[in-house]
């Protein structure tokens, strides 16, 4: 018996086991790459640039990754998504980008204060022109490939709840973040990236959303260094009646968004 995102259907235990295999290629090839590289860095260049052999290891793990996924059929990519010519969903999904991320910056002022692990790192790669490659674009294509492409498709093939599968890959989606401060947005992020995969059977409506959605937020902090550490709060001077508008008006984004998703993609839920 097949599905439509991922073939043969197989047990829960091998499906666990497969998804064990597969973050766990993740942890290790971007370990590996995070403690090669520097030591090499400092050798060829004569001292350690963090921000430099950050960008380098994500160029690194992110090819062997790409390698690696591919090769085991872990991740399967085609050309056949693409050359249906889904551009509303495309749209649509870039809309949503946009809209979640007022969304997220609500979520995240109304959550506990988390610790973030990355801060110092984060606001680095941002100042740095090359950061956009890791950020935008090395980071949207390998964590789609691997939490909806293989993890997900895997999850689907094994699990009966297809609901189940998606909250599952979204959980490991944000522990893999390893940074507290982002895994409630990271996580809920997942669950509508693991609906918009098991609904089309492709990675690519993800990588748009997570493409558009980390370029408006680096360009924005490009633009206006001085809002780059601020809460969403400071946005709106601490006005409670600006800061709703604003959360309402992101809604107004994202809900028709979602249902011009669910309309267009309806046909290829599995």
């Amino acid at each position: 018996m097949e599905n439509k995102n991922g073939g043969a259907r197989i047990s829960w235990r091998d499906g666990a086991v497969l998804v064990f295999k597969q973050v766990l290629m993740a942890v290790v090839v971007m370990g590996t790459a995070g403690f090669i590289v520097p030591p090499l860095y400092k050798l060829i260049m004569g001292e350690v640039n963090m921000v430099n052999t950050t960008i380098i290891s994500s160029a690194l793990y992110s090819l062997v990754l790409l390698v690696i996924f591919t090769r085991k059929k872990w991740c399967v990519l085609t050309g056949t998504y693409f050359r249906s010519r889904p551009w509303a969903v495309l749209l649509w999904t870039a809309i949503a980008a946009v809209g979640w991320i007022i969304v997220s910056g609500a979520l995240e002022e109304v959550m506990p204060d988390l610790p973030n692990l990355v801060e110092e790192e984060l606001t680095q790669l941002i100042n740095n022109d090359f950061g956009y490659f890791t950020l935008c674009l090395f980071a949207p294509l390998i964590e789609e490939m691997i939490f909806r492409g293989a993890v997900l498709r895997t999850l689907i093939r094994s699990m009966q709840n297809r609901w189940g599968a998606i909250a599952v890959s979204a959980l490991l989606f944000a522990l893999i973040h390893m940074n507290p401060a982002q895994m409630p947005g990271a996580f809920l992020a997942g669950l509508f990236l693991g609906w918009l995969f098991s609904r089309t059977g492709s990675i690519l409506p993800g990588v748009v959303f997570h493409w558009v959605n980390n370029t408006v937020v680096f360009l924005f902090c490009r633009m206006m260094p001085q809002y780059a550490d601020a809460n969403f709060s400071d946005f709106f001077g601490g006005n409670q009646k600006n800061m709703f508008l604003a959360v309402a008006f992101s809604l107004l984004i994202v809900l028709p968004a979602v249902y011009q998703l669910s309309i267009r993609t309806r046909d290829k839920a599995a």
